[in-house]
């Protein structure tokens, strides 16, 4: 690959900023939500797997694989762990390139702040080893809060049109992907023990068609693979992006039905299906999702 994970194109006073490598591919990314974190690290590699159909036998025309990915150097394997040809699974990021959010937070300082630890020694600019400008007990502190941030709660749950609109989510196969339930496994944190919760997602890679490829890859990912994106929070979305919505992986959709319509690959049924609902359908379909 060339060039690094991250492209630093912004630069302080003295310093210039990166530029792309000839023959470089290139992607787009915009922060995701970072609320109940915790829950999808609990959950065990043997239930993401569970959901996993590579070679689709259910004939459904979905098949979500788990990224495979290296562990850095200093990550440990979770307890239970599941390994394929030496690697793991990965399940943060939109490529789900970060083993657990341990990974995600070191990866975070050093790429997207440009700030070395320990864990990660080397500059992102200069790419000399330097001193770590963190401590290990900080990122520890970090990492323990993105565990516990509280998951978003379901509004207007009671609704006759969100009803409805869950019903039309499960018959248009968006759960197929967008799995409605999930179980942690044992932790050593009580509110993240053997929990069931409502996130809406596979953890899994899968195809999204032509229009989504970016020619981008992270571990096992292929470029038009993506993970499942949660949808637990996008009713709130709105709130916490200047009163408008930036959906997708580069936030290139600008509205729920944007979104929708942009799933190819896997989704192309799921996607025609919402085409072909009364316009009653698509905004109860919509006022769903709008609750989560």
């Amino acid at each position: 690959m060339q060039g690094g994970p991250q492209l630093q194109h912004r630069a302080i006073t003295g310093f210039n900023p990166e530029n792309i490598p000839f023959g470089a591919s290139q992607a787009t990314f915009i922060a995701p939500s970072n609320t109940g974190l915790g829950f999808l690290e609990a959950v065990s590699d043997a239930d993401i797997l569970a959901l996993s159909d590579p070679d689709d036998k259910d004939n459904d025309g979905i098949s979500g694989v788990p990224n495979w990915i290296e562990l850095a150097n200093f990550l440990t394997p979770k307890p239970n762990a599941i390994t394929k040809n030496g690697k793991y699974i990965g399940r943060f990021g939109r490529k789900a390139g970060a083993y657990n959010l341990f990974n995600q937070t070191v990866n975070a300082y050093n790429q997207d702040m440009g700030i070395v630890s320990a864990y990660s020694p080397n500059d992102t600019y200069s790419k000399e080893t330097l001193d770590p400008e963190i401590s290990n007990a900080e990122i520890a502190d970090v990492v323990h809060y993105l565990q516990t941030l509280k998951a978003p709660i379901q509004r207007t749950v009671e609704s006759t049109q969100v009803k409805a609109g869950k019903e039309l989510f499960v018959k248009n196969q968006c759960g197929a992907c967008h799995t409605p339930s999930m179980k942690t496994a044992n932790s050593n944190i009580q509110g993240l023990n053997n929990k069931t919760f409502a996130a809406y997602t596979d953890l899994l890679m899968h195809d999204m068609g032509k229009d989504l490829d970016d020619n981008y890859t992270e571990g096992s990912a292929k470029t038009f693979e993506w993970r499942t994106t949660p949808l637990w929070g996008l009713g709130l979305a709105k709130d916490s992006q200047g009163g408008k919505v930036h959906l997708m992986h580069d936030g290139r959709a600008k509205s729920i039905e944007e979104a929708i319509l942009l799933h190819g690959g896997e989704a192309h049924k799921s996607r025609q299906k919402y085409v072909a609902l009364s316009s009653k359908e698509k905004q109860e379909l919509i006022t769903f999702l709008e609750s989560l």
